[in-house]
């Protein structure tokens, strides 16, 4: 017992003594002095050459110089005319419906569906908007039955 007493005693005044030396004017964690520099030759140099007051090539604070732009020039005849034939891609119209996302509620897996804008929850069986849910799975994605009967697979949200 007096054994342990006696290395606690020493390990405590040994981690004072520790933190002692650490303090004060020469603390263990000051940085080094900065060595002392020989005094440096300079090597003979050229004069500078006598100061001279300059104008600046632009002004630093505009931003677009006072240049008159030249007006478009005429097309040229090289370009063909676009073709009445050929009309530029529309792009796809938002689907009227796709899969916000999936829930589990009740250990039955629902579809988030965003119908024309309007976020319905349905589940196997239920109607959203002008659709019924056939079929709701995490892999395959959500079966549907629109309103003029025809069947799409709309696929599981990317997350």
């Amino acid at each position: 017992m007096r054994v342990r007493l006696l290395i606690g005693t020493l390990a405590i005044l040994a981690l004072a003594a520790l933190l002692a030396r650490g303090t004060g004017r020469g603390a263990a964690w000051a940085p080094f002095p900065p060595p002392a520099r020989p005094a440096a030759v300079r090597p003979a140099s050229l004069p500078s050459p006598p100061p001279t007051r300059r104008t600046p090539s632009r002004n630093l604070f505009q931003y677009v110089d006072d240049v008159a732009v030249p007006a478009p020039a005429a097309r040229s005849a090289a370009l063909p005319p676009p073709s009445a034939g050929l009309e530029a891609p529309s792009p796809a119209p938002s689907p009227a419906v796709r899969v916000a996302g999936l829930i589990r509620r009740g250990g039955e897996v629902k579809a988030a569906l965003v119908v024309e804008g309007e976020v319905i929850v349905a589940g196997k069986g239920e109607r959203a908007g002008g659709y019924t849910v056939l079929d709701v799975d995490d892999e395959t994605g959500v079966r549907l039955r629109g309103p003029g009967g025809e069947e799409m697979v709309l696929p599981p949200p990317p997350f």
